[in-house]
């Protein structure tokens, strides 16, 4: 028997709004000192009345417009009905059947790590919701406390169909939507802080239900994920966990787990509840939420979107794994943009060499000397190595010496420098066959391996002639005149 796993994922992303989604409390990530930014609302204290966060709307209502869902002309609050220590008031204030967000889809790629080759996918959304975040508990000394600045600040509750089926396609789209909702300015999406948590539902589907679209009579919830590598191990502990139980005979039980890191493992927690165990009712103490047409913002008025971005990039033939530097790393990207656009009518071979120069000479050096990528070079200089390396005026060898002499002195003129450190490449056939000359007669065995079918060997010998010419040469002319020569 074959299983498939069926994945749904709900992602808590922490909204990084002034103040709480229900008080004017502080809402920081990090305060100072515990119980800092606390009010007789966030605690839990009879009476105590909610007033709620306008920003925290606008930002959930600019999510949903981004992955092209229905924002609803109403929406309303509802009371989930739990008791925690880190629940003061016994509810957790949130939206049940109506809320503010209502399906849309991510789109992103998956990279095979085996091969390096990126499949398109897409996840479609069930909804997304707005509600508060609980408390903090702290376990010291066989002693237990509780921090409430966290007390009351906004989530948004991401729910995904069970439509992803295994821990690549996961990780990938956690780590697209990581990158939409910082590019939105929504949220920071730390995972390191908590501002974006995972709880992630699997099941197996045998090949009888695959073959009927059936979902399997059981689902497993493991809560609060707090990584993507974790959540990657979540998914690949519990196929293997379950998928021994389906062997055995047993239907794995439905319920909620928690991850042990450190354990690479999940243990049981609770049984998994139903909607009607949180015993859901609309939240009395505050309004029907009417969103006006006119209130929603535009597509056209959010930043360029990843998957736009994404787009834009392949559309000039860049590869993926370009394409995702740009998009993941925005100070590289907004670099490579800047380049570009510093030319009208530029080449798209030249466009090609700008991106690799970018982002393999330039990438490297900046991550080694911990310097920006745009303290390094100026736009002028970048666009002027890529043009003579397009043009072939330089080779590669070039490239480096200029790049090297640029980065101790970025007030440097590109083309000034390949001119007087005689940088430029000799392309012209005469000069180019004498140092081929040179080469076939120092290396008589190599030759005589090419002449005997070892081709491989040529790129020894082009190797010589950039020697001989001190790395002036056009190699890939180098190479065209040897396989005329020897053949």
């Amino acid at each position: 028997m074959s299983y498939r796993p069926v994945i749904g994922l709900e992602i808590h992303v922490q909204l990084n709004t002034k103040t709480k989604l229900f008080c004017r409390c502080l809402n920081e990530y990090a305060p100072d000192e515990p119980n800092k930014n606390i009010c007789e609302f966030c605690t839990g204290q009879p009476g105590a009345l909610p007033l709620l966060n306008k920003a925290a709307v606008q930002k959930a209502m600019q999510l949903g417009v981004a992955v092209e869902a229905t924002i609803p002309e109403k929406t309303r609050w509802d009371r989930k009905n739990y008791f925690y220590p880190d629940l003061p008031a016994g509810y957790q204030i949130s939206q049940y059947d109506n809320p503010i967000v209502v399906g849309g889809h991510i789109d992103f790629y998956i990279e095979d790590r085996e091969t390096g080759q990126f499949e398109k996918s897409s996840v479609l959304l069930t909804r997304a919701h707005l509600e508060t975040d609980a408390a903090k508990l702290l376990h010291a000394g066989g002693k237990t406390m509780v921090d409430f600045n966290r007390s009351g600040a906004p989530l948004i509750e991401i729910v995904t169909e069970p439509v992803i089926h295994s821990a690549a396609a996961a990780m990938a789209f956690v780590a697209e939507l990581q990158l939409l909702v910082r590019r939105l300015g929504i949220s920071d999406g730390d995972m390191d802080k908590g501002q974006m948590r995972f709880d992630c539902n699997v099941s197996l589907q045998n090949d009888e239900q695959q073959a009927n679209n059936q979902l399997p009579p059981y689902r497993v919830e493991t809560k609060n994920i707090n990584s993507i590598r974790s959540l990657g191990r979540v998914i690949e502990y519990e196929m293997k966990r379950q998928e021994k139980l389906l062997e055995s005979g047993t239907i794995p039980d439905q319920e909620t787990r928690g991850w042990k890191d450190e354990l690479n493992k999940s243990v049981t927690q609770r049984s998994k509840e139903d909607a009607m165990d949180y015993r859901y009712f609309p939240e009395p103490d505050l309004q029907i939420l009417e969103i006006a047409r006119n209130e929603l913002p535009e597509l056209s008025s959010l930043p360029e979107l990843p998957a736009a971005q994404r787009n834009r990039y392949l559309a000039l033939d860049l590869s993926l794994q370009v394409t995702n530097t740009f998009v993941t790393q925005p100070e590289v990207g907004n670099l490579f943009d800047e380049v570009i656009a510093s030319k009208v009518d530029i080449a798209p071979k030249t466009i090609k060499t700008v991106a690799n120069i970018i982002t393999v000479n330039l990438i490297g050096i900046a991550n080694k000397e911990e310097k920006s990528i745009t303290d390094l070079m100026s736009v002028r200089n970048i666009l002027s190595l890529s043009s003579l390396l397009s043009e072939e005026k330089i080779n590669n060898q070039g490239l480096q010496k200029a790049i090297d002499i640029l980065l101790q002195n970025k007030d440097l003129e590109a083309e000034e420098i390949v001119v007087t450190h005689g940088l430029m490449q000799l392309s012209d056939d005469t000069s180019l066959r004498a140092f081929v000359d040179v080469a076939i007669e120092a290396n008589p065995e190599p030759v005589a391996q090419y002449k005997a079918g070892k081709i491989a060997v040529i790129g020894f010998l082009v190797g010589q002639c950039m020697k001989e010419s001190k790395g002036k040469g056009n190699p890939a002319k180098f190479k065209q005149i040897l396989e005329e020569i020897l053949s």
